[in-house]
């Protein structure tokens, strides 16, 4: 679902490892602008597994200055490994599905005072008077926009509650 933003990602001159757990959609993905992309495979709800792949993908590519983490709810402990691993200043932004709590979210999280955290909450749209989730295109392009305008929370769409 956030093709789109990595491939933006790459094209503005990031390095961009991405985690995941789909050989098939990651090789895809890296096949398109191989020079700036790593595919990581891991299972992100093993903490040993996501902590070791975090390490690898540091010690060849360097600290990480971006994060993009849209986790699954099953994999509650994934994103404060995450956190756990960061060194220095790093903007992380944590995509957050429609029907989630940001500050909720937030105050269960430990974020040290180096690291900027930022919510992308994901909303719906409105097409002739009738509500629709998000496009894979409207989630990419709002987290464009978020990591751009780097506000504590970005709003994709409307708001659901």
């Amino acid at each position: 679902m956030l093709a789109g933003t990595v491939l933006w990602l790459a094209e503005v001159g990031y390095h961009v490892s991405i985690i995941g757990r789909d050989a098939e959609k990651m090789s895809r993905l890296t096949e398109q602008v191989s020079a700036r992309l790593s595919a990581v495979l891991v299972d992100y709800r093993d903490d040993l597994c996501l902590k070791e792949a975090m390490r690898r993908s540091i010690a060849i590519h360097g600290d990480f200055d971006l994060i993009v983490a849209w986790i699954h709810s099953d994999a509650a402990d994934a994103l404060p490994c995450v956190l756990s691993a960061l060194r220095r200043g790093t903007d992380v932004f944590h995509v957050l599905g429609s029907r989630a709590n940001s500050s909720g979210v937030r105050n269960r999280l430990t974020i040290t005072e180096d690291v900027c955290y930022h919510q992308v909450q994901l909303g719906y749209q409105v097409v002739k008077g009738q509500r629709r989730w998000l496009t894979y295109e409207e989630i990419a392009g709002g987290v464009v926009e978020a990591i751009q305008e780097k506000k504590p929370l970005y709003l994709v769409g409307n708001e659901t509650r």
